[in-house]
């Protein structure tokens, strides 16, 4: 699972010279078809570009609504590239800027990233060019302008300027109120998302009009953001040392006092659970490097006695989901002791899951503190102090650039499809993004149909045998990858990385995730040729309400199709064994994942009927005897 509820404004930065300096109004209704002119005109109106560029500096603050969360924020600015934003919001704050040199984001829980994914670099270029009004020179290799007609905002005509570059695919749409060239609203458009914002409530400062209220809506997430400026100046003076992010802190200690911690982890249905204790009570958690925070379940918090506030939308695989926030007390994972941080908080977390029952998700708020070794051979994980690690194998280090807070590393599959893939513990199959898959002609591809539940709810995906799959030196053949069955809103809907490695494949690796230094070691493990049993019927076995084991779902043309079996039909018996409430899933689709060939009979009850019927095992991804070739360039 991978999601990214935090704040976006360091996607859109860039966009201050445009947006948040609107027209003064003027009585003169003008008549303008060339986009150079009205921005000319627009930046006239403001104050013009002489004193527009003598802002060298300048501090805001005021109130912030942020999906269902309220607080304030402070906002610096020293051109041409460093900023900083403080936004606190009781439960929960945060801090982002731009030091002129990198961006970097600093979390509630005193966790430092530095932001350097190759098109944050790309955006940072364009805002320094942007700074310089580069884009008001018709003759521009960075910039063009085009006048798109009259756009209606809020039943006013507005003149519609699209702005276009050549570094990366962003378009950016500006709406002027055609009587007094105010700007009214935008429109940034990016791969992942489209940022609309509307803009009033003008007031003259220094002899620049800005707008004092802006609002903001992030789609397709429909996630919100609204501000109310009540205090600004300029050119007052911004020590330097305020764009530098703060030190990152701690947060943890090694209970035996060594600096590293090696801990057992239960590795089932390609998921990696690990203990955690609060309070003297130890439940399972899922390790995550997909969550761009750790998550606990709310009902297991409300047990604890904890505080729950707060609300913020978040997205998943597919769709979006609500989350909250928690304090969460001192906790142990194994030998590590850790201190109270913040955390998310998701109603019926416990309740979607089963064998084991999860309380929690340990995403990057609690793996970006170590660098994290991953046997899936001895099924263990170690976790070593940053400032100790030294690697001394003979594996391939590759670089990952964060982006969402998630690892992100250049894949290639069937040795033309190349991009990167974010790099998730959490997804217990691999998956190519829509966009991507749509781009490149595989959603048509013939593959199996599975369903997948997560935070969000459930998503159709078709499973498809792909020839091989490659990282670096590395290459899996015949690897399983599913794509989505429809866009949909959430993580496959992502348009900058192009797919989602999950533990169908990561776990023929032996990992070393770097996240100080935003790399990732593989060396083959020792199962790194195996090709793991894989489903041969057809049917996903979910739960009733009873909890007894239930066919959930199947898929069309498949043995279970074949076999008159029907999803919703409450399993009482498969090859012999009898089934009942509590009776453990996993067990049942090892069965399943046997020789083709095999005959398995299987009982069901279907409303007031029981129902025997026998189920023959069959190859559902037959052996594929194409080349994989080497990626070219």
């Amino acid at each position: 699972m991978g999601y990214f509820p935090g704040s976006f404004k360091i996607l859109f930065i860039l966009l201050s010279f445009l947006c948040t300096l609107p027209a003064f109004a003027s009585e003169e209704i003008i008549d303008l078809s060339d986009p150079y002119q009205i921005m000319h005109r627009h930046y006239a109106a403001v104050g013009g570009l002489e004193r527009l560029k003598n802002v060298i500096n300048s501090h805001s603050e005021g109130r912030v609504h942020y999906d269902g969360l309220q607080g304030t924020f402070n906002h610096w600015e020293n051109r041409p590239l460093q900023y900083r934003t403080e936004e606190d919001y009781s439960i929960i704050s945060q801090i982002e800027g731009d030091s002129g040199e990198f961006a970097w984001f600093y979390d509630t829980n005193g966790q430092q990233l530095i932001v350097r994914d190759e098109e944050t670099l790309k955006r940072r270029r364009i805002s320094v060019l942007l700074d310089r009004y580069d884009h008001l020179d018709r003759q521009s290799p960075n910039f063009s302008m085009t006048f798109a007609g009259i756009s209606k905002v809020k039943g006013r005509p507005c003149y519609e300027v699209v702005l276009s570059n050549t570094i990366n695919s962003d378009i950016g749409h500006f709406f002027f109120d055609s009587q007094t060239l105010f700007m009214v609203r935008s429109l940034y458009r990016q791969p992942d998302m489209e940022i609309e914002s509307f803009y009033d409530d003008y007031k003259e400062v220094n002899g620049i009009i800005m707008p004092f209220h802006q609002h903001n809506t992030f789609h397709p997430w429909k996630k919100t953001e609204e501000t109310w400026t009540t205090s600004y100046t300029s050119n007052q003076g911004v020590d330097a040392k305020l764009f530098l992010p703060p030190q990152k802190e701690k947060g943890y200690h090694f209970r035996d006092g060594d600096t590293s911690a090696t801990i057992p982890f239960e590795f089932i249905e390609n998921l990696i659970y690990l203990p955690v204790t609060i309070g003297g009570d130890t439940q399972y958690w899922v390790l995550d490097s997909g969550a761009s925070m750790s998550v606990i379940d709310q009902e297991y918090a409300e047990k604890h006695g904890l505080d729950v506030q707060g609300s913020i939308r978040g997205y998943g695989f597919g769709e979006l989901f609500d989350l909250s926030f928690v304090k969460l007390p001192e906790y142990r994972v194994g030998s590590i002791q850790f201190a109270s941080q913040k955390l998310f908080v998701s109603k019926g977390l416990a309740a979607k899951s089963y064998e084991p029952v999860t309380v929690g998700i340990l995403g990057y708020d609690f793996l970006s503190r170590f660098v994290v070794e991953i046997d899936y051979d001895l099924r263990q994980v170690t976790f070593h102090d940053p400032e100790s690690f030294v690697y001394k194998g003979s594996g391939v280090t590759v670089d990952a650039p964060l982006k969402y807070r998630t690892f992100a590393l250049p894949v290639t599959v069937d040795g033309k499809f190349k991009s990167l893939w974010s790099f998730d513990l959490g997804s217990y199959h691999s998956s190519i993004h829509y966009p991507f898959a749509e781009k490149h002609g595989l959603i048509e591809r013939k593959g199996v149909e599975i369903v997948s539940q997560g935070l969000s709810g459930v998503s159709r995906e078709i499973n498809i045998q792909f020839s091989c799959l490659q990282i670096d030196r590395f290459q899996l053949h015949l690897p399983l990858i599913a794509i989505p069955v429809e866009k949909g809103v959430g993580a496959t809907a992502l348009g900058e990385v192009g797919g989602n490695l999950g533990n169908s494949t990561l776990r023929h690796f032996h990992l070393f995730l770097n996240y100080p230094q935003q790399k990732i070691i593989l060396e083959e493990g020792k199962s790194f040729n195996v090709t793991f049993p894989r489903d041969k019927s057809g049917l996903i076995i979910g739960r009733a309400e009873n909890n007894q084991p239930m066919i959930s779902y199947i898929a069309s043309n498949s043995p279970a199709v074949k076999a008159g079996l029907a999803a919703g039909d409450i399993i009482v018996e498969l090859a012999g064994q009898a089934v009942g409430p509590n009776h453990p899933a996993v067990p049942l689709r090892h069965i399943l994942r046997g020789p083709a060939g095999s005959t398995i009979v299987i009982k069901v009850q279907r409303e007031e009927q029981i129902v025997t019927t026998t189920l023959i095992l069959e190859d559902l991804y037959p052996p594929d005897t194409s080349v994989c070739e080497s990626p070219s360039g």
